[in-house]
């Protein structure tokens, strides 16, 4: 029984601090605090002004860049294939530009409907002289 009684004010000085703190418990915070980054987190979702970006949206812009030119890519080097199976009369080399220019177009086309950046203009691909 003495033993009850030395925690005896530990409990109510316990009881009454949890109880102080859920009341003025505020909208953001479970202990009664409100996040001090709240605001700030609210300004940073904010669009951008045109041209200034975050590094992150830098790196996605060039891995999105690079995805469209390796599209691009590929579908002049199966443009290209299926022109030389056509020159020699090779059915293989025909049937493999034309799947390479496929996967091309198909990838090409769902990067431009998910475009996460629609002011971002990409380069059209430049055709240098000779076919190469």
């Amino acid at each position: 029984m003495k033993s009850l009684n030395i925690f005896a004010p530990a409990i109510v000085l316990l009881a009454s601090l949890t109880t102080g703190q859920a009341q003025a418990a505020g909208p953001n915070d479970f202990f009664g605090g409100s996040v001090p980054g709240a605001v700030q987190d609210a300004a940073a979702n904010a669009p951008s002004a045109a041209g200034d970006f975050t590094e992150d949206e830098k790196r996605m812009q060039k891995k999105y860049l690079a995805s469209v030119r390796q599209a691009k890519t590929l579908i002049g080097k199966g443009e290209l294939m299926m022109k030389r199976g056509e020159d020699k009369h090779d059915k293989k080399m025909l049937k493999k530009g034309k799947i390479l220019k496929d996967i091309g177009q198909r990838n090409l086309t769902e990067l431009e409907a998910n475009n996460p950046f629609p002011d971002l203009k990409t380069k059209p691909k430049l055709q240098r002289a000779g076919g190469t």
